[in-house]
């Protein structure tokens, strides 16, 4: 009986693994010359996806910038989503919609920051599923 207890309670702690890996969000982080960058991802798979990203400069207060463009690319197949240019929903705060990925693996998801005609990127590496 204890060895169907045990079995049982492993089944259940991998179906919760399981079903906390599928589409669930993503935060990543990373560094540019000028600033910290946070992305997150409302899920890493197929169809419309929303993506939030924050700028923060290197004191870690939100940064001013021109533009934030996001363009999620797999090198390892040659493909490329095309670019697009996130909405300011504050300062240092930014959305894009859209569909990023158009096929399972790992993408290249570069966040693009301009200021005063200077250009930073952030990539950041994205394990789309199919979820």
């Amino acid at each position: 009986m204890s060895r169907f207890i045990a079995c049982c309670c492993m089944l259940t702690l991998i179906g919760a693994l399981l079903a906390g890996c599928g589409g669930s969000g993503i935060t990543q982080s990373a560094e540019t010359a000028s600033y910290k960058v946070q992305l997150t991802l409302d899920a890493a798979s197929f169809g419309q996806r929303i993506a939030t990203i924050e700028v923060q400069d290197k004191s870690g207060k939100s940064a001013q910038v021109d533009q934030v463009v996001v363009a999620p690319l797999m090198e390892a197949m040659g493909m490329a989503s095309p670019e697009q240019t996130a909405q300011s929903l504050s300062t240092g705060r930014y959305q894009v919609q859209g569909e990023f990925f158009s096929m399972l693996g790992e993408w290249e998801f570069d966040v693009k920051i301009s200021k005063s005609g200077q250009e930073e990127i952030a990539r950041f590496k994205i394990p789309v599923n199919q979820q």
